[in-house]
Order: structure tokens, then sequence, then C-alpha cells
């Protein structure tokens, strides 16, 4: 069951959204402002996706959408009245996936959701390819020459982060809280050792994972997504 988080402090609209969402089969989350938004995806890995208020108090919808993209790979649809162009820019720049105006139609609203929420399935389920390196997401398996590797838990979870964020550089804090979560207190090395587990895992392919001295780590390489 796919599961969504609302987060509006508007407790009339937030029950109402809850309603609509659970009556179409969806496993319904909420929160009534950004700083419980943050904690619940922090603990809650199997959120598909975010219905996001953007004038809430303690954090507002701009900064809770800057962390969650930052730190987290779902999807975030803006439910605001803020109708202005400017800030429907501003989201879409941001990060958000779509951008929707209060008053809302419901039917256009859950179109928009279900949309997302089969993309977000899709780019779940896909290969990511680099020539003859091959993760296969949906058999959670890392292949060279079509033969499998074997690798930790992880390191697959590191590639699978680097391949589906390439050629972008992912700092060190990032890497830990999107793979060892907000919570660990323990030493960021612990990812250049993996790092490390991990070149040597992939042989001839591990020269794709460069190091950015001083911020973190890229898979430096075009990845192909089928």
């Amino acid at each position: 069951m796919n599961t969504i988080l609302v987060v509006d402090d508007d407790k009339r609209i937030n029950e109402l959204l809850c309603e609509i969402f659970t009556m179409e089969g969806y496993n319904v989350v909420s929160c009534l402002d950004g700083e419980q938004a943050i904690k619940e995806i922090s603990e809650n890995p199997g959120i598909d996706l975010m219905i996001l208020d953007i004038m809430m108090p303690i954090f507002d919808g701009w900064e809770v959408l800057d962390y969650v993209k930052a730190h987290f790979d779902i999807k975030v649809l803006i439910l605001s009245a803020l109708v202005d162009e400017q800030s429907e820019v501003r989201g879409i720049r941001d990060g958000a996936d779509d951008y929707v105006f209060k008053p809302f139609k419901r039917a256009v609203l859950l179109e928009r959701v279900r949309r997302l929420i089969t993309e977000k399935h899709n780019e779940n389920s896909c290969d990511l390819i680099c020539d003859g390196l091959v993760l296969s997401q949906s058999k959670c398996k890392v292949f060279i020459d079509s033969e499998e590797i074997k690798i930790t838990i992880k390191e697959y979870q590191l590639l699978l982060l680097l391949m589906k964020n390439a050629p972008t550089v992912l700092s060190r804090d990032n890497i830990l809280s999107r793979i060892w979560g907000l919570e660990y207190d323990g030493n960021d090395r612990t990812i250049d050792t993996h790092i490390k587990m991990l070149r040597h895992s992939l042989g001839g392919y591990g020269v794709y994972i460069r190091t950015v001295r001083g911020t973190g780590y890229s898979f430096d390489s075009e990845v192909d997504k089928r």
C-alpha cells in the first residue's frame, strides 16, 4: 500500500485530505507543522509522497522542502494558498515535483498524486546502467558484464545513491543521513571505509566513484535508466 504524508497546520484541511486519500486506498500519515514532518519522514522510510503546505509554524514549507529534497528520496507535492506565479516557480525550482493551488479540485489533486506515485515506482524499479555495470533495483543486485558481484547491503545502498544522483556530488552528511539515518552519531569516516570497499568490489568500475576533497563523493560517469 502506498503511503502519503499530509503536512498542513489547518486541521480542517488536514483531516479532509486524510479522509480523501484514505478513501482512495492510500495509507495516510499526517503532521501539523514542519518540524513534525521532518521527524516523521526520518522515522518512516516507507513514505512515497508528501503533500506539503507552505505557511506553517516552526518550519515553513520552504524549509521542509529544502531539507527533504536534500536528504530523502520522496516525491513532494506543494498544496498551497500562495497562488502567485513567483511562489509556484520557487516551489518547482526548489525541487517540488508538483504545485497545486488551494482551494483544490479533488479529482485533479488525486490524478496529480497518482501520477507522482507511479513515477516514483517506475524510478525505483528501473535498471541503472553504466557500460557493463548494471544495478538492478527490482532484484537488488549488481552485475558486471552480466555476472553478479557480491557486495554488502551498505555497498549496494551507496552505489544506488551515487548512481541515481550522478554526477551530482553528495556531501558526507547527506550520505550519512540517507543511508545510516539522521540519528546516526558515529564518525563520518565510516563512509570512506565503505567507499573503499565498494571501489574494490567494482573492480575497474571503481574509478567512477570520485572523491571530492572536503565535500563528499559522486559517480563520475553517465548513467542510463532503463
